[in-house]
């Protein structure tokens, strides 16, 4: 004779998962599972919620920078723009400086390609968007790593780069096109 379970699978209302019929709980019009069972909080304090303010603002004299409303100097990253005849002028404002081809993909032909910068300084272009190209070369100075000649950024890529002034070049750390 065919054991018949007694208890009877059950799938949730809500999320769809099966269970067993034993294991809802009635919420509202639904069957549901224990674990979707919606609760009020424990108290009627407010949790806060879109444009409710709390906490404290911070003072002037904070470790983060104040910057103003509109570009708040520490949390903004702005896209730089770049063109081949101007080359790559770095900002160390922000840990990593995020770039983009003016509306196409660009090699760098400026000499230098990026501008000089002092004895370990590090340096990590971002391409946001249109693609860009290094070459490898003591004019550019770009010291890329592997055989040289050029590399290309692609969208989502980055390049790291510290100065040296053994060689008065940009030269790369890491990579990823």
């Amino acid at each position: 004779m065919p054991r018949i379970s007694r208890y009877k699978k059950f799938t949730s209302d809500r999320s769809g998962f099966d269970t067993f019929e034993i294991q809802t709980i009635k919420d509202g019009p639904y069957k549901v599972m224990p674990e979707e069972f919606d609760t009020p909080p424990p108290s009627r304090k407010s949790l806060g919620g879109e444009g409710e303010v709390s906490g404290e603002f911070r003072t002037s004299g904070s470790s983060q920078d104040s910057g103003t409303l509109d570009t708040p100097a520490g949390f903004d990253n702005p896209t730089v723009y770049i063109t081949a005849a101007a080359g790559i002028t770095p900002s160390f404002t922000h840990p990593w400086m995020r770039l983009s081809g003016s509306n196409a993909a660009i090699t760098v032909t400026a000499t230098p390609a990026i501008v000089r910068g002092r004895e370990g300084q590090v340096l990590t272009l971002q391409c946001v968007d249109s693609s860009f190209t290094l070459t490898h070369g003591s004019v550019n100075a770009v010291n890329l790593l592997g055989s040289g000649g050029s590399v290309t950024i692609r969208s989502g890529g980055a390049i790291t780069l510290y100065y040296a002034t053994g060689n008065l070049a940009w030269n790369e750390a890491s990579r990823t096109v």
